[in-house]
């Protein structure tokens, strides 16, 4: 009875050593420390039983003197190899830690250009039209993101652009500090933004339709607002994140399993403008994913905005009322995606689409996108899901209850191809048309203009979308 015991005390304290040293033992006699071989019975002492060779040495004698089984030694060789291998990724996450200087630690950077060639003409009034041809860089964005903490750091997005005479000039994008709150019930993956930082709409659409590099989203290019502006926000997901989203909808960004939101106080200016007023404008998304597991790609959406305009009306010496009510439904799927919205706008950021009265104008628009990747790979492999085809319209009425005129309208077409040559760098083609209505201005963001009646606008375009 003594010898058993003894013998059992001294298993156990061979058992513990080998879990923490096994597998570099194991990898310094050239056998990977996961292998297993097959288990077998207990061998008892003085059997003659051989252990298997492809075991530890020191495990090979316990099984022959009877301590352990076959069975015992794999499930022993099996976890040292485990804590081995998290040991190694530890030793091997830290070296690399050090080896960069603290400064860098938690610094990324990255960069965005859309390199434009573009030939048509635009409009002039009483129906002329105003030829161009020219290669442009539509935007060069500078991206610098530091992770200070796993719950705050800061983001800088440097924008270089021509102006209307041919300068380039620089001016800020982005300027924030994000802040990561734990997760409260339902409202998961929280992060706020303090400073020049993302409005509730345009950066969910714009990861919706990836082709921003062609131009601005329908209520962008209309005129209401732009992607960025000084607030404060706070946006998160409904229930976590849909799992594998990438891979069941194509898209990995905004993708709460149940849905997810965004709301923040803004100046309301936009990043190119000053703040005139002392107004602050309360912008929201709310984004439902009704069928998370049968429609993953099914998301509905709803974006309202309050404010005031910018500039005070001459007419009447206020700032006019501003706001925006959107619905938005979007369908996605690694090769489909389709949207549909409809939007009306009281008056615009900067307070220019006004009645007689000085009072803010009602607009009416809507909008669909598709784009579709074909089934290519018995074709070409390399194409399948590089290829894309796609078509957009949007409609704009300036003036939905005819104050001013019965025909500020517009109705633009948009439909090409691009292929994605690596990750998110595309070469694109498209045509665009758009037929102006009598009475618009000159410009996609002008007030209505009876009579102005211009020209079409047309235009042919090539870009390359350049991202690291």
């Amino acid at each position: 009875m003594k010898s058993i015991a003894y013998k059992g005390s001294w298993g156990i304290i061979i058992l513990i050593f080998l879990s923490v040293s096994l597998g570099s033992m194991a990898v310094a006699e050239g056998m990977p420390a996961t292998e297993m071989p097959s288990a077998g019975g207990k061998a008892s002492a003085g059997s003659g039983v051989v252990a298997d060779s492809t075991y530890d040495p020191l495990l090979q004698v316990l099984i022959k003197k009877g301590i352990i089984t076959e069975k015992e030694a794999a499930e022993i060789q099996q976890e040292a190899g485990r804590i081995n291998k998290q040991q190694s990724k530890e030793i091997a996450k830290q070296v690399q830690k050090e080896a960069v200087p603290k400064p860098l630690r938690g610094l990324k950077f990255q960069m965005l250009s859309y390199l434009d060639y573009s030939a048509g003409e635009k409009p002039q009034s009483s129906g002329g039209q105003k030829s161009y041809n020219r290669f442009a860089i539509k935007r060069g964005y500078f991206r610098v993101t530091k992770k200070i903490t796993s719950w705050m750091g800061g983001h800088l997005t440097y924008d270089v652009h021509q102006d209307g005479d041919g300068n380039w000039k620089n001016r800020l994008k982005y300027l924030f500090a994000y802040f990561k709150p734990h997760d409260l019930g339902l409202l998961t993956d929280m992060k706020a933004e303090v400073g020049l930082g993302h409005i509730p709409w345009l950066d969910f659409q714009e990861h919706v339709n990836p082709y921003r590099c062609q131009g601005t989203m329908p209520i962008e290019r209309a005129g209401t607002f732009n992607s960025a502006d000084l607030g404060v926000s706070l946006r998160g997901n409904f229930g976590g994140e849909l799992e594998d989203a990438n891979i069941r909808t194509g898209n990995h960004h905004y993708a709460g399993k149940l849905g997810s939101w965004h709301m923040g106080v803004y100046n309301g200016s936009g990043y190119h403008s000053k703040e005139n007023n002392g107004n602050k404008v309360v912008e929201g998304r709310l984004t439902l994913r009704p069928l998370p597991e049968l429609i993953p790609g099914l998301q509905l959406s709803y974006f309202g905005l309050y404010g005031e305009g910018n500039n005070k009306s001459d007419m009447n010496g206020d700032y006019p009322d501003y706001q925006v009510q959107m619905g938005y439904i979007s369908y996605e799927h690694p090769r489909v995606i389709l949207t549909g919205e409809y939007f009306v706008t009281e008056g615009n950021k900067d307070g220019k689409w006004l009645k007689p009265n000085g009072d803010a104008l009602w607009t009416e628009n809507y909008s669909f996108f598709v784009n579709m990747k074909p089934p290519v790979s018995a074709m070409s492999p390399w194409l399948d899901r590089k290829l894309n085809f796609f078509f957009r319209y949007d409609h704009v009425d300036r003036d939905k209850n005819n104050k001013i005129a019965d025909d500020a309208t517009y109705d633009m077409y948009i439909g090409g191809g691009a292929l994605e040559v690596v990750h998110e760098n595309y070469i694109l083609m498209d045509y665009e048309y758009t037929d102006f209505g009598d009475d618009f201005g000159n410009e996609k963001s002008a007030a209505p203009d009876p009579d102005n009646n211009p020209g079409n606008e047309h235009k042919f375009q090539m870009v390359y979308q350049l991202k690291f």
